[in-house]
C-alpha cells in the first residue's frame, strides 16, 4: 500500500472514531472497541488496542483542534464541544469531510446527492498551512476583485483562513501592517518565503463583528434591530446571520430581532435576499441605506 493510500487510510480512522463519540457519547472504551470490530473500514476486523485509540485521540486533537475527553468518573469518552470559536468551526470542518467521506467510500450515494460547487481550495491550502506552521511569508501574485487586469505581486504574513460562501480567504498582514482578505480564486501564483515574525492579529477577534468577509475597523458595529415575518423568521432563528443575534420579541406574524455588526456591503446584500419578508427598524442610517437601494432597483423595473 503506498504512502498516499496509508494516510488516506489512517485519516478515515480518525473521521470514523471522532463520529462514532460524537454521535454516541458518552462511551466507554470498550463500547468503542466493539464497534470498531465490526465497522465497515476495518476490513481483516482486528481489535482496537488501548494504545492506538489514545494515539488516534491525540492525532484528532492536534489536527482539529477538537478534544475527546475522558470522564474519570465514569471512564467514558465524549467530544467537547464547550471549547472556544476556534473548536467549534474545527468540529464544523470535521463533520464536512466526514460526510465527504461517507459519500467517496458509498458508490450509491454519489448519484443521490447534490452539493454546492466551490472553487478547488487545495492548489494553496497545504502552502498556506505549512507557511502558518512554519512562521514564514508567502509570496502572492494577485489578480483584484474588481479590475482583472490589475495583478500586483505581494509579500504577506498569513494570520489564517476563513471560509465564506463556499469561498475560501487567505487571511494575511499587509506589508503596511494592515490585514487582508486574499480569496483563493484571484491568486495567480504563491510561494512560501523567508522565515517572519508570526502576526500578532487574532483571525476571531478580526471578524468577530462582521458579518461576512468585509471589515469595516475604522467605523463602530451597530445595533441592528430586524422585523422579520414569522416563515422567514423561522429560517432566520434556525441559521443565525450572526452569533450576536438574540429573539426580541415573537408575535403571531413576526419576530424581532437584534444583532451587532458592522453594516457593510455583504450583510446589505443577506438582507436584501429576503426582500419584503425583512424589515430594518434600526439603526436609521442602514434603513435609509436599504430604502436607497430599493428605490434604485424600483426605476430599472418601470
Amino acid at each position: 500500500m503506498g504512502t498516499g493510500r496509508k494516510q488516506g487510510e489512517v485519516f478515515r480512522r480518525y473521521l470514523w472514531l471522532y463520529e462514532m463519540i460524537a454521535s454516541r457519547g458518552p462511551v466507554s472504551f470498550q463500547e468503542i472497541s466493539r464497534t470498531w470490530e465490526s465497522a465497515t473500514i476495518n476490513e481483516d476486523k482486528a481489535g482496537l488496542p488501548h494504545k492506538t485509540f489514545e494515539n488516534h485521540r491525540e492525532a484528532i486533537e492536534t489536527l482539529f483542534d477538537v478534544k475527546i475527553v475522558c470522564d474519570r468518573a465514569s471512564n467514558q469518552y465524549y467530544v467537547d464541544n464547550d471549547g472556544n470559536a476556534l473548536s467549534r468551526e474545527a468540529v464544523s470542518l470535521l463533520d464536512n469531510a466526514l460526510f465527504l467521506n461517507n459519500i467517496a467510500s458509498k458508490a450509491g450515494l454519489r448519484e443521490r446527492i447534490s452539493v454546492e460547487t466551490a472553487p478547488n481550495a487545495s492548489q494553496y491550502m497545504r502552502d498556506i498551512i505549512n507557511a502558518i506552521e512554519e512562521e514564514r511569508k508567502l509570496s502572492l501574485l494577485y489578480r483584484h476583485n474588481y479590475d482583472r487586469n490589475r495583478e500586483e505581486t505581494v509579500s504577506v504574513t498569513p494570520i489564517g483562513l476563513k471560509m465564506f460562501r463556499q469561498r475560501w480567504y487567505l487571511i494575511a498582514e499587509k506589508p503596511d501592517g494592515e490585514p487582508y482578505s486574499y480569496p483563493f480564486d484571484r491568486i495567480v501564483r504563491l510561494s512560501v518565503g523567508d522565515k517572519t515574525v508570526p502576526s500578532s492579529f487574532d483571525i476571531s477577534d478580526l471578524f468577530h463583528n462582521c458579518y461576512g468577509i468585509i471589515r469595516e475597523p475604522w467605523t463602530e458595529p451597530e445595533e441592528v434591530l430586524l422585523k422579520i415575518q414569522s416563515e422567514e423568521a423561522n429560517y432566520i432563528e434556525a441559521l443565525p446571520l450572526h452569533q450576536s443575534q438574540q429573539v426580541i420579541e415573537k408575535d403571531d406574524g413576526y419576530t424581532l430581532f437584534s444583532l451587532t455588526v458592522y453594516p457593510t456591503h455583504d450583510f446589505i446584500m443577506e438582507l436584501l435576499s429576503h426582500g419584503d419578508k425583512l424589515e430594518v427598524l434600526a439603526p436609521q442610517s442602514l434603513r435609509n441605506e436599504i430604502k436607497g437601494i430599493i428605490f434604485n432597483m424600483h426605476k430599472l423595473y418601470k
